[in-house]
């Protein structure tokens, strides 16, 4: 049976993990600004992992980056569009051209 709970949220390591390889971040900005991600925006864990770790990775990033870069909630709701969307846009296009040809 699969365990569809993980990754689960461990941030003492994370906050762990950041600081024994940012020594230069203070932790406690780092510990309010993960608590504010995951209170106001709701980031899932795994996705919040990913977004420390490439800040880590970065000589100039600071915390409080982290911040800046979580997407709009909205862009959460939007599907993606169906694979034919451009093929009905492409054939929109021709036939206003063809139309505007046709009465010119």
């Amino acid at each position: 049976m699969t365990d569809t709970n993980v990754p689960r949220p461990a941030t003492g390591p994370l906050l762990a993990l950041a600081a024994a390889c940012r020594p230069d971040w203070p932790t406690d900005q780092l510990r309010d600004v993960l608590a504010q991600i995951r209170c106001q925006n709701d980031m899932p864990f795994g996705r919040l992992v990913v977004a420390v770790a490439q800040l880590i990775a970065d000589p100039a990033a600071e915390p409080r980056d982290l911040l800046a870069g979580t997407p709009e909630p909205w862009r959460h709701r939007r599907r993606p569009p169906a694979p034919d969307t451009a093929h009905r846009g492409a054939a929109a296009a021709r036939a206003a051209l063809h139309h505007h040809t046709d009465t010119n």
